[in-house]
C-alpha cells in the first residue's frame, strides 16, 4: 500500500510540475532569430593542427571548455577537416600509382 501511494504521490508532483510553467510559444518563436555562424580561423586552424592527438590521446577535447561559441565550433569543423585530410593523405599514399608510370 506504501508503494502504491508513494507511486501516486509522485506522479502527480510531476504532472503538475509539467503544468506549472505555461509558455507563450508564439512569443518565443518570434523573438528568437538566429545568428550566423562566422568561421574563427584560429580554432579552425588549432582544430586540423590537434585532430591526431585527438585520436590518439583524447586531450584536446579540453579546448572545448573555452567559453568562445565560434571558437568551439570552428574547432569542431577544424577537427572534422584533419580527419577527411587524414584519410586522404592515407588513402593517396597507401594507393597504386600505376597511372604515373
Amino acid at each position: 500500500m506504501k508503494k502504491i501511494v508513494l507511486f501516486v504521490f509522485f506522479g502527480c508532483i510531476s504532472a503538475l510540475a509539467f503544468a506549472a510553467f505555461p509558455l507563450e510559444t508564439q512569443m518565443i518563436i518570434t523573438e528568437v532569430e538566429p545568428e550566423a555562424f562566422k568561421l574563427d580561423f584560429w580554432g579552425f586552424l588549432v582544430g586540423i593542427l590537434t585532430t591526431p592527438l585527438l585520436i590518439f590521446f583524447g586531450l584536446p577535447l579540453l579546448l572545448l571548455f573555452i567559453n568562445k561559441k565560434h571558437y568551439r565550433k570552428s574547432l569542431v569543423f577544424g577537427w572534422l577537416a584533419g580527419l577527411v585530410l587524414i584519410i586522404l593523405i592515407s588513402v593517396a599514399s597507401s594507393a597504386d600509382f600505376v597511372f604515373l608510370y
